[in-house]
Order: C-alpha cells, then structure tokens, then sequence
C-alpha cells in the first residue's frame, strides 16, 4: 500500500516505549532502550518514539505517518485479557500502556504495515488474536531451560530452531541459532491466523508469524541486544525492506542499511570483525 501523502525518504519506523511511573512519582514518562532505535538505523530506516495514542482515531493518525512498527520488550500482560487469574509472579504494564499498544497494533494491522513483537511485543501479537500465555516458566512448566538471565538478555542463552520454510528462517537464513533469554512468560497458544515457527529445546514457544501477511513476526528473544550478530541484524534489515513500500523508498532503505553497515564494520575492533555473536 502506497503512501503518497508522504514526502520520499527513508522508511519510518514507529517503535512503542515503557511507561515508567515509578522512577518520577506523579510525573510518568515514557522510555525506550537506546539499542532499539539503534538497531532501526543500522538497518537503514527512521526509528520514532511513540507516545500512547489516547484513542482508536489518534492511533489511526499516528499510524498514518508511519512505514512499519516494532513492539519493544516490556513487563507483562493483564492475564484476564486471555481468561486467567493473576498469577503471583505476573507483574503488569500500567492498564494506559496495555491499551495504547493494542490501539497502535490494530491500527497498524489495519493499514497493513509491517509489525515486529519482541519479548512482551510478541506476547502481545498473540493475546491481542485471541491467544494465550504460560504466565510463570519455572512454576508452570518445570524442566522449562532458565529463560530469565541474571544479565537481561545481553549474552546468547540457549538455542533456537526455527522451522524450514518459514518467514522467519528465509529472513535468518539458517534453521538453527542462539539467542539471548530475558522472560519468565511465553506464548502457550498462538493467537488467530498466527503460527508458532521457533521453538527452544525445551518446547516452548520462541516465534510466531502470520503467513498471510508480508510482515507480521513476533520473537521471545531481544535481537536489539545483540549488535553485530548476522541473523539478528538481518531481521531488522527485512522489516525496514518490508516498511519500503514506496517507489524511492526501497533504494533509499537498502542504501542506508549498507552504508550503515560499511560504517559499523569501520569502527569495529579488528578483532571483532566477522564475529558472530548470535
């Protein structure tokens, strides 16, 4: 779908922040890790920070500016949106934060943009379809792999299959990884028209896509956390290729993620050159 109110450029990527209330009692503010808008620009888009659209219509606005969305991580959902008590571990995102996301994640389905959940973003895919959640991993599914590092996610935790044929594997480009692990939740059922195409050793469930949409992928794990890794970075890579829409656009995305890349590789330590740290 071609945007021709908007003005050429490279691809805009919207990306939802934290509401954090306690840090600054009476005065809440939203936050974003810098490596997420970082990860957007390495790719060759335009990260912006979205605010929480008060309403479906200004939600609808803020979509109409955008090329693509990404659900950043965060804390987690109101269990009773999918039918289940509190569970005692279960900590939720303020009630305004939970609604803003699914204002932005219906708007943006309904223009067709391409969406990326990570961690609670993926969650949040899912529930928001109907799905539902393994609300505790250590209480609720004993023998389940040590999903929360002591180090949020920073280091490679555990591995990943991705199955053949996939979305998400033609995009990786392999069918196995190691991704970092940063969450006591995880996806029990897929929601509508999703698919479950990543799995840890473990069974549970690491990524879900909709097949019929160019897309729409949600993964557990936090690929922002993970600078230099192929894999990770080529998912970036494909949504901003996605968010690419417009004629203009598509070369101008590419040519910025490459430039993009030639200028990291630059500055890297020679060392580091070439590593792999997916």
């Amino acid at each position: 779908m071609s945007r021709p109110d908007r003005p050429p450029g490279r691809p805009r990527i919207g990306i939802t922040c934290e509401l954090e209330l306690r840090t600054t009692p009476g005065r809440p503010r939203f936050e974003l890790p810098v490596a997420y808008a970082d990860a957007v620009e390495r790719a060759g888009g335009v990260p912006l920070l979205l605010p929480g659209p008060a309403s479906a219509s200004a939600a609808r606005r803020l979509m109409a500016t955008l090329d693509g969305v990404i659900f950043s991580g965060g804390n987690d959902l109101d269990p009773s949106r999918y039918g289940e008590p509190l569970h005692p571990k279960t900590r939720c995102v303020p009630p305004r934060k939970e609604e803003s996301d699914r204002r932005i994640l219906a708007a943006a389905l309904a223009r067709r943009l391409p969406v990326l959940g990570i961690c609670y973003g993926c969650q949040l895919l899912s529930v928001a379809r109907g799905g539902r959640l393994i609300q505790d991993l250590p209480s609720q599914r004993p023998g389940a792999l040590p999903h929360r590092s002591a180090r949020r996610g920073a280091r490679p935790s555990h591995p990943v299959r991705v199955e053949a044929g996939s979305r998400l594997h033609r995009i990786l480009g392999r069918s196995r990884l190691t991704t970092n692990s940063s969450h006591h939740q995880a996806i029990r059922s897929p929601g509508r028209g999703l698919r479950a195409v990543a799995w840890s050793p473990d069974g549970v469930i690491e990524a879900v896509e909709d097949p019929r949409r160019a897309f729409v992928i949600g993964v557990q794990w936090h690929p922002e956390r993970m600078p230099g890794s192929p894999p990770q970075e080529r998912l970036f890579r494909a949504l901003v290729r996605a968010a690419a829409v417009r004629p203009g656009l598509q070369t101008s995305a590419s040519g910025a993620a490459r430039r993009a890349r030639r200028k990291t590789t630059a500055r890297r330590p020679r060392t580091e050159r070439g590593r792999n740290r997916g």
